[in-house]
């Protein structure tokens, strides 16, 4: 998701993610949220890239999202999934 978004992945991939843009101003425009497109199917449309990658991209903490490199990035995922693995 962060190559995707940061033009560092393949462009098919790229053109699957779209930001989150709210109808009227809100806090939330500027957090670097997508959005998640509706799927028909639970079982198969729920798994697909377009839907389950912004869904868990959201999930993630700002400062994460927000990370400046792709070795921030890495560094702080891997330190957030182990503390939610393991606790504090």
């Amino acid at each position: 998701m962060y190559k995707s978004l940061h033009t560092l992945a393949p462009q098919y991939l790229t053109d699957l993610l779209h930001p989150y843009t709210p109808s009227r101003s809100l806090r939330s425009s500027d957090t670097g949220l997508l959005s998640i497109p509706r799927s028909r199917l639970r079982t198969v449309g729920d798994r697909a890239f377009s839907v389950a990658a912004p869904t868990l991209w959201n999930a993630l903490p700002p400062e994460i999202r927000n990370a400046a490199s792709l070795d921030i990035f890495k560094s702080s995922l891997k330190t957030h999934l182990f503390t939610l693995a393991f606790g504090p």
